[in-house]
């Protein structure tokens, strides 16, 4: 009986949406019904938000049931931009309605931006303010980047044009916003100790297009915590790491229960989950991006130890980071709490090594050479995060097929963040504009830029004069030529009676197709 009253409403809901002035028995028919029902139909996803909004003004019970903070709408924003739901708590209150209306704004503004950039990137002289629309748009920046998703979204090989200037601005925006965030967590205080926190900041960076969070990256990680208190269960039952809650940051001082947390954590990681070091592929980026590490199960010493440090803390165990040439490693003290403590009474665990635990002696025959102990010594987020930067920096350099230098930019812009007045990463980065060759005929504010970063860098070094005055001449050189250069580069069709139309690379047409009868 009930399911024939949805259907007899089904078929009424359209009309009413329809009409300007709905039959009164139709009306009748469909207020008539349980609210329940009503709702159902109306969330049923048959009804456009136009029709929503011709129903609610059709009476007063209808109208009630679709008020704006309530499921009617909030239905209706869910099947239109379902990727947006996570930004919203089931305890929130939320005006969906006017949550649509800005969100269906943003995206007509986003489609705006995207459609005006061919021609302006593809002139001859380029504004240097040619992301600041971007920047200074109203409303939610999500509302914006979803937009710009679903242009990449797109079936098939259409809009290839927008699709290429929407992955540019997503992928600009993404980055500009991870390093504000990374800016602000370097300014933490040194005993401000989430290492994965500011690792993922450094994925997020180079795979701006990914969906890379750190609450899906830590939730990962809990599970496999979880695996571990299992193990540990079946070690000893009434252990204290068993008793931790989520979130929960207790140490656990007796070595005995921590080296069954440690035995628990090896047997799941390396034996049950498979984790290995990538000894076949050492020198992929791939291996320093925590998502990667997770998702391949491989890594290596420096993220495998991050890994090894989150889970290990999460359980009790208080293992420190020791930044050892050419390969990281964690340290677990051994010595009584608050004695004088030296190298010798801490044992050094390989977490590439499958977790083996080492004595100073092993740890030298491990890299082939005597260091000092000042090596051995803890190293505080900041100096971790410099490490990660400078192997990826070390991959960018030894790039061949990549022609962007795509990961160099992304690990200069990212040590630059951390260090802004490194000399000759400065200087490098200015080099790399000119080596690219591409970007001159391209965007004029970069030759700016370079004579910026130029200018900073004879500052802080008066000794790289050199070095400096020969780029600054080249640039200098640049922007006279460009002075010089009139007129917009054309091409001409080749077919003598079309001589006389003209087009711009990469300029967005519309076609006509001229169907034949």
């Amino acid at each position: 009986m009930a399911a024939a009253a949805v259907d007899s409403a089904m078929e009424v809901v359209p009309a009413l949406a329809e009409e300007a002035a709905p039959d009164t028995a139709g009306l009748s028919c469909l207020v008539n019904l349980p609210g329940e029902v009503l709702e159902y139909i109306l969330c049923s996803g048959s009804l456009t938000a136009a029709d929503i909004g011709r129903v609610s003004s059709t009476c007063r019970r209808l109208r009630e049931l679709c008020q704006s903070s309530g499921k009617v709408w909030k239905e209706q924003f869910r099947v239109r931009w379902p990727s947006l739901m996570k930004h919203y708590s089931p305890t929130d209150y939320v005006n969906w309605l006017e949550e649509y209306k800005v969100r269906q704004k943003a995206g007509l503004e986003a489609r705006k931006i995207v459609a005006s950039f061919s021609k302006r990137f593809f002139s001859e002289h380029v504004p240097c303010n040619g992301f600041s629309d971007i920047e200074n748009l109203e409303g939610p920046e999500i509302f914006f980047e979803d937009e710009l998703v679903c242009i990449l979204n797109m079936e098939g090989r259409k809009a290839l044009t927008w699709k290429y200037y929407a992955k540019k601005i997503l992928y600009y925006l993404r980055q500009q916003k991870i390093l504000n965030n990374l800016k602000a967590f370097l300014q933490q205080p040194d005993d401000y100790e989430s290492y994965l926190e500011g690792a993922v900041y450094i994925d997020q960076y180079c795979n701006p297009l990914s969906d890379i969070s750190l609450k899906d990256i830590q939730a990962q990680i809990d599970s496999i915590v979880e695996l571990v208190c299992k193990t540990l269960r079946g070690i000893n039952s009434r252990h204290p790491s068993l008793a931790f809650k989520a979130g929960e940051s207790s140490m656990i001082m007796e070595i005995e229960l921590q080296s069954q947390v440690l035995d628990a954590i090896n047997y799941v990681l390396y034996d049950q989950l498979k984790f290995k070091g990538n000894r076949m592929d050492y020198y992929n980026a791939l291996n320093l991006y925590m998502h990667q590490v997770l998702i391949r199960r491989t890594g290596i010493p420096i993220s495998m130890s991050l890994l090894y440090l989150t889970i290990a803390r999460q359980l009790g165990v208080p293992l420190e980071p020791v930044n050892f040439p050419s390969h990281f490693l964690l340290r677990w003290c051994q010595g009584a709490e608050g004695a004088t403590l030296d190298i010798f009474d801490y044992i050094y665990i390989d977490a590439f090594g499958k977790g083996k635990q080492l004595t100073v002696k092993e740890c030298e025959y491990l890299i082939g050479q005597h260091v000092t102990a000042a090596l051995y010594g803890v190293v505080n987020v900041k100096k971790v995060l410099q490490r990660m930067v400078g192997n990826l920096l070390s991959l960018g350099k030894r790039e061949g097929i990549d022609q962007s230098y795509q990961l160099l930019r992304d690990s200069l812009d990212l040590y630059l963040a951390m260090y802004p007045d490194q000399v000759q990463l400065l200087l490098l980065q200015a080099r790399l504009y000119f080596h690219l060759g591409i970007w001159p005929e391209k965007s004029f504010c970069l030759v700016l830029k370079v004579l910026d970063i130029l200018q900073h860098i004879q500052t802080l070094d008066p000794g790289q004069h050199g070095a400096v005055g020969y780029l600054v001449q080249h640039t200098l050189e640049h922007i006279e030529r460009k002075k010089e250069e009139v007129g917009v580069e054309v091409k001409l069709r080749s077919d003598e009676k079309h001589r006389d139309v003209c087009y711009s690379i990469g300029l967005i047409m519309k076609h006509k197709r001229k169907l034949g009868i």
